[in-house]
């Protein structure tokens, strides 16, 4: 059976600014985020590892390449892309939120409806299909280990595909450098282990 291990990329300035960081925020880390990964590294042994995988944004490659230290070949993976918020990527909740609260939870979290404000956002449903179609390809691959750094509301639509869950606003983000693990069978069944640890990673 495969382990992935899905990691949340460090900090950028877009999270710290409470702004919606989506597709089009391509920001690297800040000076704290990647001190969040060089932290989780050191939980980590890259070693044990079979692949890496990564969305193919700035933010998790760079992730990707603090954890990897050079051990494997990182592959780039668009479907592990952070969700297309649209016209709303960069934009302060804050601002967002008073002008459309019926588009948050009460998490301050977008809801799948934000789609009726932002122009071009991409449909839940949508990142919910690739995730599942990367699950599904992984579980082929036999006994691997393997790490996967993507984004929140990614890190989040992994738990909802695994455990079937009716509402997203039911699963909290984890925190920036979480780490998730979920086992993957060839059949395709999906089992969740842990969510959003930030070390004791086994």
């Amino acid at each position: 059976m495969v382990e992935l291990y899905i990691v949340r990329h460090g900090e950028t300035d877009t999270n710290s600014e409470a702004r919606i960081n989506g597709m089009s925020t391509d920001m690297p880390l800040n000076a704290k985020g990647i001190k969040q990964i060089e932290e989780l590294e050191e939980y980590i042994d890259i070693n044990k590892f079979d692949e890496v995988y990564t969305s193919p944004m700035k933010r998790a490659m760079q992730t990707a390449e603090i954890l990897n230290q050079g051990a494997h070949e990182i592959h780039q993976d668009k479907r592990l892309y952070e969700a297309d918020y649209g016209s709303w990527d960069g934009l302060k909740e804050t601002e967002l939120l008073e002008k459309y609260p019926d588009a948050f939870d009460e998490n301050h979290y977008l809801l799948p409806n934000y789609t009726k404000y932002a122009k071009n956002g991409e449909e839940y449903a949508d990142v919910y299909k690739r995730v599942e179609n990367f699950m599904d390809e992984m579980g082929k691959k036999g006994d691997e280990k393997i790490l996967v750094v993507c984004h929140g509301f990614v890190s989040r639509s992994f738990l909802k595909v695994t455990t079937g869950a009716q509402d997203i606003s039911k699963i909290i983000q984890p925190n920036n450098g979480g780490v998730s693990k979920y086992k993957v069978s060839a059949s395709g069944n999906k089992y969740l282990v842990y969510y959003g640890r930030v070390n004791n990673i086994d």
